[in-house]
């Protein structure tokens, strides 16, 4: 495989982390002016990312590499490859467009200048993590996510939002400190942390089943997997609309793509030994996460359950190991973070426009908000796995998969589970649009243009994985190991 040497990928990295001190102050200056540049430094990342696109299909590599501290074997490195491109794709994106939501959600909030600084910071950690080339720097921005989207929770939720954000630091960390453990016993073993040279070095010594169980609890905390799962109910549902965006529709990805890097490009001959047991938690995540999510009368904690449920999709699919089984748990990472993501914005704009986020009152918006009704009855339905939607093609690659390891049963249990999907949100949207009223529907609109813009862009790719997914599906199969076994 050819390798590209590019200066590029570290700009998309740290620019937003660099350059957020000065938006910090532009934005205490002039609203405006940190607003235009919040924008403009937020898309950088994503222009890099997409105009690496041809060279990925193509089957290239980006790279990148510094010397960083030869004394522990380390080189500060950045690579950008058929693995690591989906992953960077949907947090490069994301990120921009929630930046451009949050321009107006987020406009009358206490320490607006602040949230922005932070917000990119945010973003600047989720990607650095799916761009490292060796263990140490991948831990570094795995904290590095997870301190701004602390303060985000803690100061800029509702409810009980410093309460929240403590545990949300305390699950999370606790899971990076599993992953950290693992790290170190992987340098002491094999004196490296370059995950090029460690996918040369790994064999099936028991050590390495204790050093992957470690990895899949950093990740599995991370995506919410049951039993790890506690703390995203109150994050995500009660962190501000854009910051629930990402952390339901982005932040928990990057668990999965510690899973594809990690585990499956390092640990796959010891997956067989664990699958079994992780297809039950992700089962099971399924079930929990579409069973809360029926009960639940608050629109934000429908989605938020409903995340856990939809890792246990992404989960399920990576580790049947069947070729496109674990495309299929990949593809739905890009499905559900663009689908998730807009339907938390059709969410917000409720929020942002009638104030108001329980089921029991709301109720006839569908007049008012054609647009935001249309996005969020899309949005749900491709989470649903209903075709021809980008859902659709995820989760029958998922099945598929299932059904070509032999894992029949379990397929079969996670295919009945998509009607507990579709149940919880049509309840949801059938309460929130076409009820009885419980406003005054004149005073009623739907939401300003900064906020319906990222909600149509992400609308239109909902649609069109659905039907184009081709080049997307075949740079995620270039990608992962276990596809060539």
């Amino acid at each position: 495989m050819d390798i590209v040497s590019s200066f590029q990928l570290s700009i998309a990295v740290f620019i937003q982390l660099i350059l957020s001190p000065l938006i910090y102050i532009a934005t205490n200056n002039s609203k405006k002016l940190g607003d235009t540049l919040s924008i403009i430094i937020s898309a950088i990342p994503f222009v890099i990312v997409a105009y690496f696109f041809n060279t990925i299909y193509s089957g290239q590599r980006v790279y990148e590499e510094y010397s960083w501290i030869p004394a522990f074997n380390l080189r500060l490195g950045f690579l950008l490859d058929s693995t690591s491109y989906p992953f960077a794709l949907l947090i490069s994106l994301m990120g921009f467009l929630a930046t451009i939501y949050s321009t107006k959600y987020m406009e009358h909030e206490h320490g607006y200048a602040a949230y922005m600084a932070l917000l990119l910071m945010f973003n600047a950690g989720m990607l650095g993590v799916v761009l490292a080339t060796n263990l140490f720097l991948l831990y570094i921005f795995w904290e590095l996510m997870l301190i701004p989207s602390y303060f985000l929770i803690a100061y800029w939720g509702t409810g009980r939002p410093r309460v929240i954000g403590f545990k949300y630091f305390v699950f999370t960390h606790a899971g990076a400190l599993a992953m950290l453990f693992g790290i170190i016993w992987i340098y002491a073993l094999h004196g490296t942390l370059e995950i090029s040279q460690l996918s040369t070095l790994m064999t099936e010594r028991t050590e390495n089943l204790y050093i992957a169980i470690l990895i899949f609890i950093g990740a599995a905390v991370k995506m919410a997997v049951f039993p790890f799962h506690t703390w995203l109910p109150d994050a995500h549902a009660e962190a501000p609309t854009p910051i629930s965006v990402l952390l339901s529709g982005v932040m928990i990805k990057t668990g999965a793509y510690l899973i594809v890097r990690i585990l499956i490009g390092l640990f796959n001959q010891l997956i067989p030994l664990i699958n079994i047991p992780v297809i039950i938690l992700a089962l099971i995540s399924m079930i929990w996460g579409g069973i809360m999510a029926l009960v639940q009368t608050d629109v934000k904690r429908i989605l938020a359950y409903s995340s856990i449920s939809q890792v246990g999709y992404i989960l399920f699919g990576l580790v049947s190991l069947a070729p496109i089984g674990v495309a299929g748990g990949i593809f739905h990472v890009l499905n559900h973070g663009f689908a998730k993501g807009l339907l938390f914005m059709c969410s917000g704009v409720i929020i942002h426009v009638v104030n108001e986020r329980d089921l029991n009152k709301l109720g006839g918006l569908a007049s008012r908000m054609p647009i935001t009704v249309t996005a969020m009855l899309v949005g749900a339905l491709s989470i649903a796995g209903t075709p021809p939607l980008g859902g659709f093609a995820s989760e029958w690659m998922i099945f598929s998969g299932g059904v070509d390891a032999g894992l029949t049963v379990y397929t079969a249990i996670a295919i009945a589970n998509t009607a507990l999907t579709a149940g919880y949100y049509l309840r949801m949207i059938r309460a929130v649009f076409f009820l009885q009223p419980k406003h005054d529907l004149s005073k009623i609109h739907d939401a300003p243009s900064t906020m319906i813009a990222p909600m149509s862009i992400l609308l239109l790719l909902v649609i069109i994985l659905g039907f184009l997914n081709y080049p997307i599906v075949s740079i995620i199969i270039k990608g992962v190991p276990a596809l060539h076994d």
